[in-house]
């Protein structure tokens, strides 16, 4: 393709037979190696895309490829021996048909220097000007005129002719540290040279060609020592990807699927459904050469009698602890830490990568673990770890007959034994499930023996899986769907996995089966941009194959690919132009901020620049990210409290009154531009005589978002004026809103936390980042009270009714204060009355019911807040009941366990229909969105009601499982609930086990699209 080098540039497109190509197609494609197997094109995979003159334009701008033929530009110097008018060209066709993404100008930018320099050429600084700065290893820094001939561990290795007088953009190792493979490392850190080639330090290699000498570089003699050795069993000395050891002759694998089928490596087959954590596999019996790992799986609790399925995955290999859970789809943790996918770890030992639905978990010596999020789980292992392993795939010794062996040694042939063996550590909540049998199994066989949309469509002769019968046993799949589906009629997801583990089993055999899912049964909801396909082959686009190749499968896999002109950013199809950064070897997406280090926040910003600036922490504490939030470690979150009537609570811990009845901004962010910036309001009610002013509404607006709760709305919030149903998970699960218990809870994904028992008490917590950078009633967050009353203009005020006051936003009529009718002064004889452990003094009474949380929370506010509040009420008892209710929450929700406080005589909670008072109870595991994903739910319990048996919490009320809707993008429907969306473009309807069925729609001439009550409509 370089052509002939005779000095004439007409005929360099000469094809391999003597003739002249017609275009670059058919010259690439006349040159394209004969052996190529890797899935490719010749030509753009669909339309090439072209550049438009107004592109190409903005393209040739000073600002952007401009740069190379700028005159007094920083490569002036350089036109008159390198015209830079070709890569003018290439410049600009990049940034076309890429979508102006950065990388390509810096890369094109580049390309001309280098060539500059190699004409021995000086060029000026063009990296600042273009924004391209070039990321330095450790121990080095960057010069645009540095060494050709560096030193290196290695210098024998250097050209005798390297020319060190010539000038090159390169990263210089600092004083004392020398290159060895891109790192910049002390020189008496350098390994060992082996005939002709540089070894790392205890780096373990073959010295010959045949695997007959194995050789160790060590650190004490600097120099290579060898043994004899060979191949284990079952394995074959040869080359993979330029490295020469021993690899398997053939793989064993084991897998789970569905309520929960598991299949051992030596095909023993067994359900288990218990809810904690268990060693799925690892290495038992240490053995010379092979690498210890270990795979553990949760099943996730989908319903207190039954359904278990996988929910989480931890690989635990290299000192990594890598862990795949419902809780984050399309994304994986490594070390506590949330990554994007693709990730290559920086040795390549590790590679973690998407194919179709699963992710790919695969190590260098031939474990691979797959996961789909949703409950099927695989993992392959090397031959070489035959008779090596235990947990509950088996012990991989070919013998089925004591697959069930116990962590003792012993064999049993009861499952849940088995499986309750191998427990490796109890969850929360978690319980030893019984495998659950189905009474209707025989009718459910006969049943779905004839369906075609449903698990008759495995075993059908002339169905979409035909072709993949001789090769996959269909039958032993059948009964597993047969099975999930006679207990989970309803639930069409239990047959989906299964039949989606034969389709995936087939293609891994090479089989090629047909499309089985349809828009009607087991649909697979793709994110924007991509589109479903039954075979996606080779490398999908991702904006991490543009800095660095990424592994990939070649098998075929069912999945979502990205439409044309969009790749893979993590788990969305982005243009180009909106693809992130790779930084420190993690892939972060565009906007995204994340911590690399325990003083450091960075932000992934447009053209793949990385902007980080300085994390502290008060008296230089350390910080550590938890569950993405930076947090100091010596300090606990800020909480801000406004109860009862007029009873408020700083950050600081100022306890205040405001008798006002208005809306107020309770707090907003003020300062820093280094924090997520939000705003919660509350608004009061209006004023009645002897009557407590409770909180109206709450408002909370974060994300570009409006949330709205009001008061004795149980079970909806309003987003962006439009009401949903709880629980709602939006902006990609970075709000998340729940029923819990009696209130509801808000919580972000950057810390904040909001509480409010829809009556008159809203606890908002922040992390101790955000000190300092906080207002409204609640204060500065700054660690002094003495200045909590800080107005707008920064002016300390006078007094709690000014504070107030100027916290106000424009609002209807209401009041300041309190008339002095309304609010009368309690008399200290009533006082002494309502002290009493009878009354108010139950929150402060030792060996009480609440005497375990007094430490942690103190009682006074919440004291002082019931004799207010109980006193203006003459003794009310439903506002006593609430006053004692606020503490048992705050409590509840700093993890206190209470002692039960309610009696049938006094303060009774009353439950809805089907439901009875639990002390401590989390309706989102047992609901109906909890059933897709228990993962987003709460992780404390407080006192509510609890479902009874054989109902379940839809959001607002216990109903028979069967009469669960729909829960999708974040957002529940109820059965047969039907709704406009998209501007009133769209009529959806929730089909339960179905999701969202959806049909154009339009308004009429004379109806307009809009807000309604909460109801968008024409």
């Amino acid at each position: 393709m370089c052509g002939n080098n005779n000095g004439e540039p007409q005929d360099d497109s000469l094809m391999p037979d003597g003739n002249l190509a017609q275009d670059a197609v058919e010259l690439g494609q006349s040159w394209r190696v004969a052996n190529e197997i890797r899935h490719c094109w010749d030509s753009c995979s669909g339309d090439c895309k072209r550049c438009h003159w107004d592109e190409a334009a903005k393209y040739k701008g000073e600002t952007s490829c401009g740069l190379l033929t700028q005159q007094l530009g920083p490569f002036e110097r350089c036109h008159a021996t390198v015209n830079p008018n070709i890569y003018l060209r290439n410049c600009v066709y990049d940034l076309c048909v890429n979508d102006g993404l950065h990388t390509m100008l810096c890369q094109a930018l580049e390309a001309y220097a280098d060539t500059c320099q190699e004409e021995g050429i000086a060029i000026s600084d063009w990296r600042t000007l273009a924004h391209c700065p070039l990321s330095c290893p450790k121990n080095s820094n960057y010069t645009t005129c540095g060494t050709a001939c560096p030193t290196t561990c290695n210098n024998r290795a250097m050209p005798a002719d390297c020319d060190a007088s010539a000038c090159v953009e390169t990263c210089e190792c600092q004083e004392g540290f020398v290159f060895d493979a891109n790192e910049c490392i002390p020189q008496d850190e350098c390994g060992c040279v082996f005939e002709g080639r540089l070894h790392g330090l205890h780096e373990e290699f073959w010295g010959d060609s045949t695997c007959t000498k194995r050789c160790v570089c060590d650190a004490k003699s600097r120099s290579a020592i060898c043994h004899l050795a060979s191949c284990r069993a079952g394995e074959e000395c040869r080359v993979e990807d330029g490295i020469q050891d021993c690899y398997p002759k053939s793989y064993g694998t084991c897998a789970a699927v569905g309520a929960t089928h598991y299949e051992s490596f030596d095909g023993g087959k067994f359900i288990f459904q218990g809810t904690c954590m268990y060693q799925f596999t690892g290495l038992c019996k240490k053995s010379q050469g092979l690498v210890d790992f270990q795979v553990l799986v949760q099943n996730g609790h989908q319903d207190d009698k039954s359904l278990s399925s996988i929910a989480l995955v931890t690989v635990k290999v290299y000192g990594k602890n890598i862990v795949i859970s419902q809780e984050h789809p399309g994304k994986i943790m490594i070390n506590d830490q949330l990554v994007n996918l693709p990730y290559l770890h920086r040795d390549r030992k590790i590679s973690i990568y998407r194919g179709g639905q699963e992710v790919l978990v695969e190590a260098d010596f031939g474990l691979t673990v797959t996961y789909d999020w949703q409950g099927q789980v695989t993992v392959s292992v090397p031959s070489s770890y035959a008779n090596t392993l235990c947990g509950l795939c088996g012990n991989y010794n070919g013998n089925v007959g004591d697959e069930m062996m116990m962590k003792n040694g012993q064999v049993t042939s009861n499952p849940d034994t088995f499986g309750h063996s191998w427990k490796v550590t109890d969850i929360p909540g978690c319980m030893e499930l019984s495998k659950v049998e189905c009474s209707t199994i025989t009718a459910a066989l006969q049943h779905q023996e004839v369906l075609k949309t449903g698990c008759g469509i495995i075993s059908e002769v002339d169905g979409p899986f035909g072709a993949c019968h001789a090769h996959v046993d269909a039958f032993k799949y059948f009964q597993n769907c047969v099975h999930d589906f006679c207990l989970f009629p309803d639930q069409e997801n239990a047959i989906c996995l299964i039949i989606a583990r034969y389709a995936s089993a087939c293609q891994a055999a090479g089989v090629t089966i047909g499309r089985w899912r349809t828009d009607d049964f087991c649909s697979i909801s793709c994110p924007a941009n991509s589109h479903y396909e039954i075979c996606t082959q080779g490398c999908s686009q991702t904006c991490s194959s543009i800095y660095t190749p990424v592994k990939c499968s070649e098998r075929c896999r069912e999945g979502c690919v990205c439409n044309e002109n969009f790749v893979f950013s993590g788990d969305e199809c982005v243009p180009m132009s909106r693809c992130g950064c790779l930084y420190q070897d993690f892939y972060y997406k565009l906007e995204e901020t994340f911590f690399p280090t325990k003083q450091e926040k960075c932000q992934c910003q447009a053209g793949g620049t990385v902007v980080c600036q300085k994390m502290s922490c008060p008296g230089g504490s350390e910080g550590k990210v938890i569950d993405g939030v930076f947090q100091c470690l010596s300090a606990t979150p800020g909480s801000c409290v406004a109860t009862g009537d007029s009873n408020y609570m700083s950050f600081d811990g100022l306890a205040f009154n405001i008798t006002g009845t208005c809306s107020y901004i309770l707090t907003e962010t003020c300062a820093g531009d280094n924090v997520e910036p939000f705003v919660v309001k509350i608004k009061k009610d209006a004023r009645q005589k002897r009557k407590v002013s409770g909180i109206h509404a709450l408002s909370v607006e974060v994300y570009g978002l409006t949330l709205t709760l009001t008061r004795g709305k149980r079970g909806a919030v309003m987003v962006d004026s439009i009401s949903h149903h709880l629980p709602a998970i939006l902006s990609k699960g970075r709000v998340q809103v729940h029923q819990h218990g009696i209130g509801v809870l808000l919580q972000t994904d950057f810390g904040l936390v909001v509480r409010f028992d829809l009556l008159h008490h809203v606890t908002v917590t922040v992390p101790q980042s955000y000190q300092g950078h906080l207002c409204g009633l609640c204060g500065n967050y700054n660690g002094q009270q003495n200045d909590d009353f800080l107005l707008p203009s920064g002016q300390q005020a006078p007094s709690a009714t000014v504070f107030g006051s100027a916290w106000k936003t424009t609002d209807a009529s209401c009041s300041d204060d309190c008339p002095k009718d309304d609010c009368p002064v309690c008399t200290e004889e009533k006082k002494v009355v309502l002290q009493k452990p009878n009354y108010c003094g139950i929150l402060t009474v030792p060996k009480g019911p609440f005497d375990s949380c007094h430490r942690l929370i103190n009682p006074a506010l919440y004291f002082q807040a019931c004799l207010h509040d109980l006193c203006l009420a003459k003794g009310d008892t439903h506002v006593l009941c609430q006053s004692i209710q606020s503490y048992a929450t705050a409590c509840q929700d700093a993890g206190v366990v209470i002692e039960a406080w309610r009696r049938p005589s006094f303060c009774p909670l009353r439950c809805p229909a089907n439901s009875n008072y639990s002390l401590c109870t989390n309706f989102c595991v047992n609901s109906c969105t909890g059933l897709e994903d228990a993962s987003k739910c709460p992780k404390t319990c407080v006192e509510g009601c609890d479902c009874n048996e054989g109902y379940i919490f839809d959001g607002q009320s216990c109903v028979p499982k069967d009469k669960c809707g729909c829960f999708v993008d974040g957002k529940y429907y109820k059965p047969h609930e039907s709704v406009l969306k998209d501007n009133c473009q769209q009529h959806c309807t929730c089909v339960p086990g179905k999701g969202l069925t959806c049909s154009h729609h339009h308004c009429t001439d004379d109806e307009t699209c809009e807000i309604r009550d909460g109801v968008l409509g024409c």
